[in-house]
């Protein structure tokens, strides 16, 4: 206590700021309208693990933008790598269109609105 550490302040008011700013309530209000296609994510080691093979190193993580793999020399930018590793595995669909039962999941469900009364 006697030596907190530099910037605590800062450190204080962004905490602040994201506690502030509900990403609980984003969750939740994603859920309740695409209900069953929101997916928790788990971001853990994402920024250090290699996208093309699956090395895990901090070391890969040459700076805050740049990413070279130790084990197998990968080279892009750690946020595009850290995105793929999130995206791999999830039934994402960047550019085609998979479609289930007949409609787009890239659309909102739309609900049948009641009729309205004179």
């Amino acid at each position: 206590m006697e030596n907190p550490g530099s910037n605590v302040a800062q450190k204080t008011g962004l905490n602040r700021g994201i506690l502030k700013s509900g990403w609980g309530l984003l969750v939740t209000r994603l859920e309740q309208k695409a209900p069953g296609r929101v997916e928790k994510v788990k971001a853990a080691y994402t920024s250090q693990t290699c996208n093309a093979c699956k090395h895990i190193a901090a070391g890969s993580r040459k700076s805050q933008a740049r990413f070279v793999c130790v084990a197998c020399g990968n080279r892009g930018n750690a946020d595009v790598n850290a995105a793929r590793n999130i995206a791999a595995g999830h039934g994402v669909a960047a550019r085609g269109d998979r479609r289930v039962l007949a409609r787009s999941v890239k659309r909102e469900p739309q609900h049948a609105r009641p009729p309205k009364v004179a």
